[in-house]
């Protein structure tokens, strides 16, 4: 049995390094204020921008489930690097835009945006709605991965005590250090996560041996693996795919107030661009690593796959007392990787219930300070009804992947329109995003979550803007609107220039 002192140490002393962090933020605080606790100030530089995104595009969730799907379906998984990229390409259709309307206009949040070009608090409310169903699917992703890894690495050590632990951990520096802390933490997280994936990647290759002959041996036990797609589904699939992740992730609302911290425009385009290499370079490694297990590690099925990671360090711990320090650091790496996601998305949880939905819906007269301390404490709300639904996890991480970025993704015609139709109005958009929500969460519930090989999702956006630009076309735009929207966004990008 392979001893735990190893793993325990280097993650104590981690966590002792992210507790550290969350109160050295909480004593960096400029102010009291939202737009500190939520965003830093907006004062965060390009290496804590880029390391920070990073750290929250690939998570306990990539490195547990995206390896374990590798795994169950082989090479087919390589288009996980092509769609990874898709999300920084993604961003260059709207970011840039929106955040000089963010500085310009003080947006904190991507409502705040809807709210000032539609002027409904209906179409904010539904599209808050599918924005917090993405984040909050993904931080159940990140509490089920850590509870995996634990539960993987001997039969001793409970699921629940991974949830419980990290999940705790999570919830105190970011109520302490907010926006800032949680950047920090992430922006080191990353850098141990990038590290502990090459280290995976070095000691399988050296233990199970390298990719070529767990290549030949995948051909001999299940070609299928090896094979590229057959039927035109599946290729329709890997089209769909990246427009589910792609689209889907660059709507991440905790992402997008990372990039809303961004010092200036500078550390946004330097930022966006050393991500772009990490989200092609991390991705590859870790379905390289998915193969290997594929041939070397057999007869896992189902929910089991996701063990596959934590078996394989257990495997190589016991190599030598190098890989033992090695794996115990890899160990560290994936936490590491779940607490920076987890991080990000739960600040941005806490954003949208006490700015987007309590301040604006309930109570606008609230002050800033009031709002701080209720979503500090409102971190341990969330993370406890998180644990309860996670306690017996009844899917696997990748299905959780495509079910929150079908959430996520009815919010991207309201932002694309939003930002370069003048003519495209209340009604419509609100119309549209009811549509294809229906139809992403009708198929999922219905069992049937592909048509064709394309996702729900995928087709509810679709359909969507479909919607959405009839509606718009049908129906005239009143003059004030469209002059508003010529004032707001149109003039202000001609005076930026």
């Amino acid at each position: 049995m392979v001893s735990m002192v190893g793993p325990i140490v280097t993650l104590i002393i981690s966590l002792i390094v992210m507790l550290y962090i969350g109160w050295y933020s909480f004593k960096k605080r400029q102010a009291e204020s939202m737009e500190d606790y939520f965003l830093a100030s907006r004062t965060v530089g390009t290496l804590v921008v880029a390391l920070s995104l990073f750290a929250t595009q690939y998570s306990g969730n990539s490195m547990i489930g995206y390896t374990a799907r590798a795994y169950r379906i082989g090479f087919q998984q390589l288009v996980f690097p092509v769609f990874m990229v898709m999300i920084p390409v993604a961003y260059m259709l709207f970011i840039p835009k929106l955040y000089v309307l963010a500085h310009r206009r003080k947006y904190i949040t991507l409502l705040d945006f809807l709210e000032d070009r539609f002027r409904s608090k209906t179409l904010c409310f539904i599209a808050g709605i599918f924005l917090f169903w993405g984040i909050y699917v993904q931080f159940i992703e990140q509490l089920q991965a850590s509870g995996t890894l634990f539960a993987g690495l001997g039969s001793h050590i409970p699921y629940w005590s991974g949830v419980v632990v990290l999940g705790s951990i999570i919830a105190v520096y970011v109520a302490i250090g907010g926006m800032r802390g949680a950047m920090l933490a992430q922006a080191i997280q990353g850098g141990i996560m990038f590290l502990g994936i090459l280290f995976l990647i070095i000691y399988s290759w050296i233990h199970f041996g390298g990719l070529g002959s767990s290549v030949q041996k995948l051909l001999e036990i299940s070609p299928s693996k090896v094979l590229p797609p057959q039927s035109s589904g599946g290729i329709l699939n890997w089209a769909s795919t990246m427009a589910l992740v792609g689209l889907g992730g660059a709507m991440y609302a905790h992402s997008i107030q990372q990039l809303f911290a961004s010092r200036n425009e500078n550390v946004l385009k330097h930022s966006l661009a050393r991500m772009a290499v990490l989200t092609f370079v991390t991705p590859t490694i870790l379905v390289f690593i998915g193969i290997i297990a594929a041939a070397n590690i057999l007869g896992l099925s189902g929910m089991d796959t996701e063990k596959v990671i934590p078996m394989m360090l257990t495997q190589i711990m016991q190599r030598s007392t190098f890989a033992y320090w090695a794996m115990s650091i890899v160990f560290t790496a994936i936490l590491m990787a779940t607490l920076s996601t987890a991080s990000g998305v739960l600040i941005s949880l806490t954003t949208i219930i006490i700015r987007d939905f309590y301040r604006r819906f309930i109570n606008p007269n609230v002050t800033d300070l009031k709002a701080t301390r209720v979503a500090r404490w409102f971190n341990f709300v969330i993370l406890i009804v998180s644990m309860i639904l996670v306690l017996e996890p009844k899917t696997t991480i990748w299905r959780l992947t495509e079910i929150k970025f079908e959430g996520l993704l009815q919010a991207v015609p309201a932002v694309l329109l939003g930002l370069y139709w003048s003519r495209a109005t209340k009604p419509a958009i609100i119309t549209g995003m009811l549509v294809g929500g229906v139809v992403a969460v009708g198929m999922s519930l219905s069992g049937n979550p592909r048509f064709l090989g394309i996702h729900g999702g995928v087709l509810g956006m679709l359909l969507n803007f479909f919607v959405a630009i009839t509606i718009s076309l049908m129906t005239s735009s009143k003059e004030d609107e469209i002059q508003s929207f010529g004032e707001k966004f149109v003039n202000l990008f001609k005076l930026n220039q």
